[in-house]
């Protein structure tokens, strides 16, 4: 299991499903949404798959 985070940096719509541009690193993933669509830009998520399964609060990026 690989998981890895990132920062939203764009949402839209592509064949009805709801993707975000994540910047991953120095790389940019296209992200489903299908299980975070409260997420908006600027959310930090984490992607497992492919897919964002959660959001990162920010005091939790503040405990690592």
């Amino acid at each position: 299991m690989n998981i890895l985070s990132g920062e939203i940096v764009e949402i839209y719509v592509e064949d009805g499903i709801t993707n975000a541009k994540v910047l991953v690193g120095t790389l940019f993933m296209r992200v489903p949404l299908l299980f975070l669509p409260q997420a908006k830009v600027g959310d930090t998520v984490l992607i497992e798959s492919g897919v964002a399964i959660s959001r990162v609060e920010d005091e939790e990026l503040q405990e690592k």
